[in-house]
């Protein structure tokens, strides 16, 4: 019996390690599972992670190779604009040397020469507009040199001179050129002698001519002309005619006024052109009991009546400049001096002092005045360059080489016309 017990409490007990083994086994096999999924899970993502990288970095070349494409493409058209300009500028005589498509001191120092002659300002630094303008001259120069009249043109001034033409009829200043000698009129045969009438009495030809005042524009149209005979505008150190002179940087300044009165008028929206006009004759008769003295009083005392005036108006300063530049440039677009020195003296009186130098050289020359006064112009041009000197604002193209210009002009044509007249004394022998 009690062996019997001891047997089946072994086999008892043997059955009931039999599913702890398996159960044991059943955890390692869940484990080892497990394990072999976490892994490749792992591996899985680890070869994910290195695909993506990959892939990133191709994308980060190609997209260096693209920009690097773009970048040597814009340099590429960058260098042929350029090569364009440098073009244009040896065509029209502003010699920049070898063309190369690289912007250095040669060629900044013809863009600064071109825009000054064409009432840009000289930066040396061209923006769209003036460039196009530059391009497209040279490309209408070489399509009309055989056209009338430019081929006159041509002829008579040079490249230069249609580079002008081309500005001027841009700022609405019409093309002129000398008429062309009339033919050879066909002498018919001599008639019949008439019988000899009783001669009248002799008597000296009596006409009422009508007082002509003198045209700024066809004044500058002749200083252009012997501009480009000179081969450009003179320097300081040619000066030697200083009344020539002296026109030419008129004429210059007048440029660079229609310049800026066409920009300002472009952003004035819904107003004609002779709207435009009928308001600058309003200011021309708002400003002309300031002018009344103009040729005997001070420009200090001109220009403080003309600011009380501009004061009283109600009107902002600003707005008031703004109008004076516009109809500056109307006044020498319309060949109105009245216009264009009321605009100047207004502008002047605003603060902007280097506008006097307009003011002087219309006193110089008479235009919108009673009558020529060199000194007085002598006056106005002195507070211009002292304005400039002292750290004023600069205009109408006023540079340092302009500034010399009228120094050394304004010095000479002081000598010559201050200077007392000196005869031979006789010795009364």
């Amino acid at each position: 019996m009690f062996t019997k017990s001891i047997s089946v409490a072994l086999v008892s007990a043997s059955l009931a390690l039999v599913p702890v083994q398996r159960v044991q086994a059943g955890n390692d096999a869940a484990a080892i599972l497990g394990g072999l999924i976490v892994g490749g899970i792992i591996v899985n993502e680890v070869t994910k992670s290195n695909q993506r990288k990959r892939a990133a970095e191709q994308q980060r070349l190609q997209q260096q190779r693209a920009h690097s494409n773009a970048n040597t493409s814009a340099r590429n058209a960058q260098r042929a604009q350029n090569r364009q300009v440098q073009t244009a500028l040896n065509y029209f005589g502003y010699n920049v040397g070898t063309v190369d498509g690289s912007i250095g001191r040669n060629t900044r120092n013809g863009i600064a020469r071109f825009q000054g002659d064409m009432g840009f300002t000289a930066d040396g630094r061209m923006d769209d507009y003036e460039r196009d303008f530059l391009i497209n001259s040279q490309q209408r120069a070489e399509v009309s040199a055989n056209v009338a009249p430019y081929n006159s043109i041509l002829a008579s001034q040079g490249r230069y001179g249609l580079l002008r033409t081309f500005r001027n009829e841009q700022l609405g200043i019409a093309t002129t050129v000398a008429a062309p000698a009339p033919a050879p009129v066909p002498v018919p045969a001599p008639a019949p002698a008439p019988a000899k009438a009783v001669p009248a009495p002799a008597t000296l030809p009596a006409f009422n001519f009508a007082e002509s005042k003198r045209s700024i524009s066809a004044v500058c149209n002749e200083i252009n002309v012997l501009t480009a005979a000179n081969g450009g505008i003179t320097s300081a150190a040619r000066v030697t005619d200083a009344e020539f002179t002296l026109n030419e940087q008129f004429c210059l300044a007048r440029t660079h006024a229609l310049a800026e009165s066409a920009a300002i008028v472009a952003t004035i929206p819904d107003l004609t052109e002779p709207q435009v006009e009928a308001q600058c004759k309003g200011l021309t008769q708002a400003v002309a009991p300031q002018l009344t003295a103009l040729d005997v009083v001070s420009p200090g005392a001109v220009i403080n009546a003309t600011s009380i005036f501009m004061q009283d108006s109600g009107q902002p300063m600003d707005r008031l400049i703004s109008g004076g530049k516009v109809c500056l440039g109307v006044g020498y677009r319309t060949d109105d001096a009245e216009m264009a020195l009321a605009s100047a003296v207004l502008l002047s009186a605003g603060g902007e002092l280097g506008y006097a130098e307009i003011v002087s050289h219309q006193m110089r020359e008479g235009f919108g005045t009673k009558r020529a006064t060199p000194q007085q112009a002598s006056k106005w041009m002195s507070l211009a360059m002292d304005a400039m000197s002292g750290g004023g604002a600069m205009v109408l193209g006023q540079s340092q080489d302009r500034m010399a210009v009228l120094q050394v002009a304004s010095t000479l044509a002081g000598q010559t016309t201050s200077a007392l007249p000196v005869f031979p004394v006789p010795s009364g022998n």
